[in-house]
């Protein structure tokens, strides 16, 4: 059976094969011209993504020093307060301004806890808070800033030699609730101080004649943090009562002893007498309360001698000095 042939292809096919043939070549030799042809833009761009971790603030250089002395150590002041500062350099590497809540304590080691029914409990003995403190940014620095805190040490705080250290805390946080907390110590130096009532007024007395008992007052005060004693001592009077020296002044403890057996006075300092009617010890003041300090006292009760011949207003100093128990 004879084959079939070919059907032979008309001019019109013949010549579109050929065209498309020399496209295809065209392509192939001009393939980059296409490609610029059918891109989006003459420029693109991929988008990049990071997340940046949040860091804690970081506190350097934290020291605690008297302010009012610029001293390594606090030297406090009879029956007043004392400038305390803790300074710091705090960096945050997510930015200076992701800093808040700069918080700090000042207290001494020994206390159990500043803390009383979960709050934070000031007290004038051992602990001293600052809710809020003083921060400063640093010019040309876009990440640290100052932190100082504060606080005025009353003249009852305890001292490093009974109860050891105190510990200046600063406490830094940040925008996502991370914190920092850096810390130096410093000694509070013991304190011996007193004071006294301004007038010891006996009134008008007749000369050649001495008071019978003591009774005029003189409060006696521990403005220090040490527990305590004193001695006495007083000037002999100025004129017009010259003849008046110091040993016709004399003290107790007891109001209402007899002048014949309390304690003469003279021009240098004496006491404490022996004898249990001159207990004149007075303790430290360690009431653990936020208000200022009530100094413990001693009443000490005066009477005087007067010789004949003299008249007139007369005056005299008498001073307490006082000494470790």
């Amino acid at each position: 059976m004879p084959k079939n042939k070919p059907k032979p292809q008309s001019p019109v096919t013949a010549l579109l094969i050929l065209i498309v043939l020399a496209f295809s070549i065209a392509l192939f030799l001009r393939g980059g011209e296409v490609l610029t042809a059918m891109a989006i833009a003459s420029e693109n761009s991929s988008q990049v993504t990071i997340t940046i971790n949040a860091v804690a603030p970081v506190c350097d250089g934290t020291t605690v020093y008297d302010a009012d002395e610029g001293t390594t150590n606090v030297m406090l002041v009879g029956g007043s307060t004392r400038f305390v500062k803790c300074n710091a350099t705090c960096n945050d590497h997510n930015g200076w301004g992701n800093m808040k809540n700069f918080t700090g304590n000042f207290t001494n080691f020994t206390s159990r806890s500043c803390s009383q029914s979960g709050g934070t409990i000031a007290n004038n003995v051992f602990c001293y808070v600052n809710a809020t403190c003083k921060n400063t940014s640093i010019a040309g620095n876009n990440t640290a800033q100052r932190v100082e805190c504060s606080w005025n040490l009353l003249y009852n705080a305890r001292n490093t030699s009974k109860s050891g250290d105190w510990n200046c805390t600063l406490m830094v946080g940040d925008v996502d609730g991370l914190n920092q907390i850096s810390s130096d110590t410093i000694d509070v130096a013991d304190l011996l101080a007193i004071g006294s009532e301004a007038t010891i007024a006996f009134g008008a007395k007749a000369p050649n004649a001495n008071d019978s008992t003591v009774s005029v007052s003189d409060n006696v005060f521990n403005y220090g943090n040490v527990e305590m004693d004193f001695k006495v001592n007083a000037s002999n009077f100025a004129a017009p009562c010259t003849a008046i020296t110091a040993e016709y002044l004399k003290v107790n403890t007891t109001n209402g002893a007899t002048f014949l057996t309390s304690w003469p006075l003279t021009t240098a300092l004496s006491g404490p007498h022996t004898g249990s009617k001159w207990d004149i010890n007075l303790t430290s003041n360690l009431t653990v309360t936020a208000d200022y300090p009530q100094a413990p006292n001693r009443t000490t009760f005066w009477g005087i001698g007067i010789p004949g011949g003299v008249g007139g207003s007369c005056t005299s100093y008498v001073w307490f000095a006082a000494q470790i128990s």
